[in-house]
């Protein structure tokens, strides 16, 4: 089992919001810097950290690092 670390921006769209790239990094550290510095520049951003065991197929359940805006629920 991995930890992966994650930023996810969304921005608006005719039909609410859209969700923009997904950016992995290293660590939760890393990816709640590159989420603050995105944050004046989408409607919504969020940072996270799941636990993934991809053989299994098991998710863990996301831990939020960084949330600014609009972003819906995980």
């Amino acid at each position: 089992m991995e930890t992966i670390h994650v930023v996810q921006p969304f921005d608006h769209a005719k039909q609410g919001l859209k969700a923009g790239q997904v950016l992995q990094f290293k660590t939760a550290d890393e990816a709640a810097r590159r989420a603050a510095l995105m944050a004046d520049k989408h409607a919504g951003v969020i940072a996270y950290s799941m636990d993934v065991d991809e053989e299994g197929g098991d998710y863990g359940t996301p831990r939020v690092l960084f949330q600014s805006g609009e972003v819906p629920e995980l």
